[in-house]
């Protein structure tokens, strides 16, 4: 899922940038620091008037407002939103109401192409037309029932409407919070809206792009320095991170080392490959690579292997640490690449570049 382009420069900037996790630093919950600016690519696909709403959104502490935005484009690109070249006016969205201009009703959920077949309700059948079968409706997508139990009004008008683009995203957010005053873990999160890693990975890859900045540090588009200038003991260090994150969404295998499929030794092995240090295949070769860390004592910093025990196997899993909480990592068959929250259970960090 190679869908960033050039934004990954920045991306591993910042991660090098800051290489300890600020705590609350997104989302706009109670307690949150503001949140952190729109990037380009932003900019240019996020109709200008749904800007604030996808800002305000979010109902906890750690919920990056791009989140709920990239959540938006994955659903129905922003309610079918649409900008004039020629004028740079963007149509689809009414900007003082929040209406769209067309319903948007997704397909049955009848059981086929993988989905759950969920019967329609009276309820579901007014939003949908359907008496058979259950849809997802409005530019955030949700069922009906969904939509009931945490529906709020945005704009003031009285009712809550799942087809308004405003009232939509407002209780995106809360349903993405779940009631919590914190996130937890975003995986977990975004599987309540979709129970699909990869689905769990295009939204996360869209809100990074969005600038999103899960662990800390500068966020894309605002100046962030090259990563041709980023060096540790004469290293590309970035380009490391700036790999994995590129191989986002890409299917666990067994045994599998790229382009497309990955296993958890062979994606840290491709990435620091990239900057042409061999670290071995496996984590029986990886775990003896560079120096060890004496974690907890010693903090993570990006690059650093962190192993953890898979099975009967002490250190028999391995990833590549963004900062002292996420790693990105290939977990497990059925899973895919992605950033995830670094488990308890870590029994050896590896550290393969010193500053």
């Amino acid at each position: 899922m190679k869908t960033l382009g050039g934004v990954l420069v920045a991306i591993a900037a910042a991660v090098l940038a800051i290489p300890f996790l600020v705590v609350g630093a997104v989302g706009s919950g109670a307690g949150a620091a503001p949140a952190s600016p729109a990037s380009a690519m932003a900019d240019a696909e996020i109709p200008p008037v749904l800007v604030p709403h996808y800002q305000a959104a979010p109902a906890c502490t750690g919920l990056a407002w791009q989140v709920v935005a990239a959540v938006g484009w994955v659903e129905s690109r922003h309610g079918r939103a649409r900008r004039d070249p020629a004028t740079g006016e963007w149509t689809g969205i009414d900007a003082d109401t929040g209406a769209t201009a067309s319903r948007i009703v997704g397909p049955a959920l009848d059981g086929s192409a993988g989905t759950r077949a969920i019967p329609a309700t009276p309820e579901s059948t007014a939003q949908t037309g359907d008496a058979r079968w259950d849809h997802a409706v409005g530019p955030m997508q949700f069922l009906t029932s969904t939509f009931a139990a945490w529906a709020t009004d945005a704009n003031g008008d009285g009712k809550a409407d799942p087809h308004n683009a405003y009232d939509a995203i407002a209780t995106a957010g809360r349903y993405l919070c779940g009631g919590r005053a914190e996130l937890g873990p975003l995986d977990r999160a975004l599987r309540r809206y979709n129970n699909s890693a990869a689905y769990v990975a295009e939204v996360e890859t869209k809100a990074i792009a969005y600038g999103m900045t899960p662990w800390g540090g500068a966020p894309l588009g605002t100046g962030a320095p090259s990563v041709a200038g980023v060096v540790w003991a004469g290293v590309d260090l970035a380009a490391v991170l700036e790999f994995a994150l590129s191989q986002l969404g890409e299917p666990y295998e067994w045994g599998a080392e790229g382009p497309h499929r990955w296993d958890c030794s062979g994606l840290t092995q491709a990435a620091y490959a990239a900057v042409g240090i061999d670290i071995g295949r496996t984590t029986v070769q990886q775990v003896h690579a560079g120096r060890e860390v004496a974690w907890p004592d010693e903090p993570l910093r990006p690059g650093d292997l962190v192993f953890t025990p898979r099975g009967d196997r002490p250190s028999g899993h391995v990833g590549l640490a963004l900062d002292a909480r996420h790693w990105v990592v290939a977990p497990r068959t059925g899973d895919v690449v992605r950033i995830a929250t670094i488990p308890s259970t870590v029994d050896t960090v590896r550290r393969i570049v010193e500053s």
